[in-house]
């Protein structure tokens, strides 16, 4: 017999009430767990076998667009190591609370083989739609102009909110989902750079792949970071909206848009300035024409927007922690140096200093502790609803708050102590 938990009614029934229909709780916990570990198990399972066939069809492609293993080898390093640079540079945007290395290389890497494996099948079915019905020129600059903006930007955007699904405790604000957003971007044109120079290669050689490297990685390599980007920041900022209007609905939907539309306005006017100036004009003069009109702005928008959000991180932190300084979780050295830039920096120097690398990280870790408290205690008073079985979430950062200070302590290293002295 079961007791239901919204009737009160003993009932005879393993999965629903008879009386009130409500679901009957599992009365066999360890079966119940074993099922749970067993729906895991085989999701990983799942994940790593449609992840292990995604990279093995993106690499068949590299490998077939790209036979000569000289030129694979030169093209890879040309796409790789500037998508790297860039990608360290959107990551120290988040300076207060940084995201967790499986959602940075998911980020990543979604954008480095699925959508680029997506995009391009959905853009040959799109092609070869139109092809058919508008005849091949046009198919090909609507597909340029149209078909790559909707759908690459559709398979971008998915990503964003898969990873708000998976990752929702590290996506906390507009600055999370810019951050996110880049990422997916800066995987995306890695890979589709290097099919670019691998026909460029082709065609001019080596001088073809170095000026097209300038072009694409180098003036024009934070295209995609943008345009995904901007649909991340609007994630982001619906992302708290619990409740609060029609806007957490809209917002995401009108970042899209707009993403579209800066890439729709990239494609059309290199198609458009490269017809209009014919075969002499070069990559290099077509993306320097174009990128202060189409680039550039965006993205001084987006780091100002970064820059706004960075701030307003810091002032929730400093709102959410100063409570939990008061009730003595976190002592009031320790709130300082967590809620002003420069002593974290001197408290990691010191840290370092003291410890290396490995005391460095752990000090790290606790600052990171501290801010995904923040966070959490500051989306629970937005209203975000707890899922079963997180009746006291904070207990578990400041539980771990306790352990870390112990350790960095154990290895002398007390927060804030030169500042308090």
């Amino acid at each position: 017999m079961t007791t239901c938990s919204r009737c009160g009614a003993q009932v005879n029934a393993r999965w629903f009430c008879p009386n009130c229909g409500a679901r009957l709780p599992d009365q066999d916990s360890a079966t119940a767990a074993r099922r749970a570990r067993r729906r895991r198990r085989w999701g990983l399972i799942l994940a790593g076998i449609a992840t292990a066939v995604m990279i093995l069809c993106v690499m068949f492609l590299v490998i077939a667009s790209i036979p000569d293993p000289v030129a694979l080898v030169l093209c890879v390093v040309a796409a790789v190591v500037p998508a790297a640079v860039y990608s360290w540079l959107v990551l120290r945007l988040d300076r207060y609370e940084a995201e967790p290395r499986r959602a940075i290389l998911s980020a990543f890497g979604w954008g480095a083989v699925g959508a680029v494996l997506f995009s391009a099948l959905a853009e040959l079915v799109f092609a070869g739609v139109l092809s058919t019905t508008v005849g091949p020129d046009a198919a090909d600059f609507l597909t340029v102009a149209i078909g790559a903006p909707v759908i690459e930007e559709a398979f971008k955007g998915g990503a964003l909110l898969i990873i708000l699904w998976f990752f929702r405790r590290e996506f906390d604000n507009v600055l999370d989902g810019l951050v996110y957003g880049a990422l997916i971007g800066l995987g995306f044109a890695m890979t589709e750079n290097i099919f670019y120079f691998g026909e460029a290669y082709r065609e001019d050689g080596a001088a073809g792949l170095g000026e097209l490297f300038v072009a694409r990685a180098v003036v024009s390599g934070l295209g995609h970071a943008q345009y995904t980007g901007t649909t991340g920041a609007a994630i982001g900022w619906a992302r708290s909206r619990y409740g609060r209007g029609v806007g957490q609905y809209v917002a995401p939907v009108a970042g899209y848009v707009l993403a579209v539309l800066q890439h729709f306005l990239w494609n059309t006017g290199a198609v458009v300035i490269a017809g209009l100036k014919g075969e002499d004009l070069s990559a290099i003069s077509l993306v320097l024409l174009m990128a202060p009109f189409f680039i550039l702005p965006a993205v001084i928008v987006l780091y100002l927007v970064a820059r706004t959000a960075s701030r307003r991180e810091l002032q929730i932190m400093r709102e959410m922690l100063h409570d939990e300084a008061a009730r003595g979780v976190l002592t009031p050295a320790e709130y300082q140096v967590l809620t002003t830039d420069k002593l974290r920096k001197a408290a990691l120097t010191e840290a370092e200093r003291r410890g290396g690398k490995a005391l460095e990280r752990r000090l790290r870790r606790f600052f990171q502790v501290a801010a995904d408290l923040a966070f959490r205690r500051y989306h629970l008073r937005r209203g975000e609803l707890l899922k079963p079985g997180q009746q006291a979430p904070d207990d578990r950062y400041r539980e771990e708050l306790a352990a870390l200070r112990a350790e960095l302590a154990a290895a002398g290293l007390t927060i804030g102590a030169a500042h308090s002295a």
